[in-house]
């Protein structure tokens, strides 16, 4: 058996797994300091400040078993005791696509609830710098993107600061890989693809994509039609919103009447968590509209959401990590 360590090993991490839902998966046992994604090898390495949080999470999950995005994954003690920058560059030149840099994003979107068009992509990748062609397409994972920066700074820029965000809030979450690609070639300009560099291509009327292999992006919009609006994750019909995401029910054990917006955390670690930290965990589940730490109760902590329904999210998908219960009240 292997000892103990402050470095947990992941197996069966499919490419529709982030980096963030791992981190989801261990924040609730301690500070998690560096994550090795292993692409390739559909496996991932997560390293915690000490070794009694990795004990205890691995204690934990050896009587739950984790499941990310309706996959289980295990969890075991790496044969590393430390993660050091020469072995994350070994396990990159091993078959980590994310640890090589290049001008060229693979862009896959989860939870897609609103069409996601090549304006809409150019509006949040053009910050980081100049963006010179976007394609986008279908494939097993869901919907992706390939998107060309002028040069390799600015797409390791947008990486670092897109990885794991949401377009819109609650939803169309960014998995941000760097693609193997050199040049993207694009034959037309329309809501599918565009060269920035060549705005005197035809628009394709309809039919296939226009990027040969990258697949048919005739799919992708298909929930919304209408197009995209930058509208909170309350704003729209939550439940049938949620619904949609799961193939048009609610997930097991989600009733979506609810109507207490705030959630009662217990069981904190006072020493290892903050607002911070609380944050970055109900965030995925709907807005936030402010956290109490209970300072009369250190390992307590309040969170109240925009609706009883996000509450409702939040309680149900991070229960198995945390003790959640509604609060009766809401925070003045």
């Amino acid at each position: 058996m292997t000892e103990p360590s402050k470095v947990i090993h992941i197996r069966n991490v499919g490419h529709e797994i982030t980096e963030n839902d791992l981190l989801q998966l261990l924040q609730p046992f301690g500070v998690v300091t560096k994550i090795v994604m292993l692409r390739a090898k559909n496996q991932a390495l997560l390293q915690m400040y000490d070794v009694s949080s990795a004990v205890t999470a691995l204690q934990y999950y050896g009587n739950m078993q984790p499941n990310i995005r309706g996959r289980n994954v295990y969890m075991q003690f790496s044969s590393h005791q430390e993660l050091t920058t020469t072995e994350q560059s070994s396990q990159g030149r091993k078959g980590d696509q994310d640890s090589q840099p290049n001008r060229i994003l693979l862009v896959t979107i989860h939870h897609l609830l609103y069409p996601i068009t090549v304006e809409v992509l150019h509006q949040v990748f053009s910050p980081h710098g100049f963006v010179e062609k976007i394609v986008t397409f279908q494939k097993s994972a869901g919907a992706q993107a390939l998107i060309q920066y002028q040069s390799r700074q600015s797409a390791v820029q947008a990486r670092n600061t897109l990885q794991g965000r949401n377009i819109y809030d609650g939803c169309c979450q960014l998995d941000i890989q760097f693609s193997n690609l050199n040049e993207l070639q694009v034959n037309y300009n329309n809501e599918r693809s565009r060269d920035f560099l060549n705005p005197s291509l035809p628009s394709e009327q309809r039919g296939r994509s226009s990027q040969t292999g990258y697949g048919d992006g005739g799919g992708l919009y298909a929930l919304h039609p209408t197009g995209p609006r930058a509208v909170s994750f309350a704003q729209m019909s939550n439940a049938a919103a949620v619904a949609a995401a799961f193939g048009g029910v609610l997930p097991p054990g989600v009733t979506g009447t609810n109507d207490r917006c705030t959630i009662l955390v217990s069981n904190l670690n006072p020493d290892k968590i903050d607002e911070d930290k609380l944050f970055n965990l109900f965030s995925m589940y709907g807005n936030i509209v402010r956290i109490k730490l209970l300072r009369n109760k250190p390992d307590h902590a309040l969170i109240e959401m925009e609706d009883g329904f996000q509450a409702e999210l939040g309680v149900h998908f991070l229960k198995v990590c945390l003790f959640l219960h509604f609060s009766v009240r809401n925070l003045g």
